[in-house]
């Protein structure tokens, strides 16, 4: 039987930490960019594109529920009447 050695363990909880890091840094650095971009800012010409592409959304994870207890017309009504709401997506080429 194999052992696991403290320092495999030392490195695999190094890379778990760096990559939660990096994760949590580029949420914020997407959040600014969207930010940013929505606010009128100019991308410096370069081999880099930035735009932000926004989607209208309906939150429907009960549609099927809606439709098997009270029918496809009623859940139609009801989705139609939903407010959607915008997604914003950084797209950087």
């Amino acid at each position: 039987m194999k052992n696991i050695t403290q320092k495999t363990l030392a490195h695999y909880a190094t890379l778990t930490n760096q990559i939660e890091a990096l994760n949590k840094e580029a949420g914020q650095m997407k959040a600014d960019l969207i930010d940013a971009i929505k606010n009128g800012a100019k991308v410096q010409p370069g081999d880099r594109v930035a735009e932000v592409q926004t989607h209208e959304r309906r939150s429907v994870s009960w549609k099927e529920v809606v439709i098997r207890e009270l029918g496809k017309v009623y859940a139609g009504r009801v989705l139609a009447a939903t407010k959607p709401f915008n997604v914003f997506k950084l797209v950087v080429k």
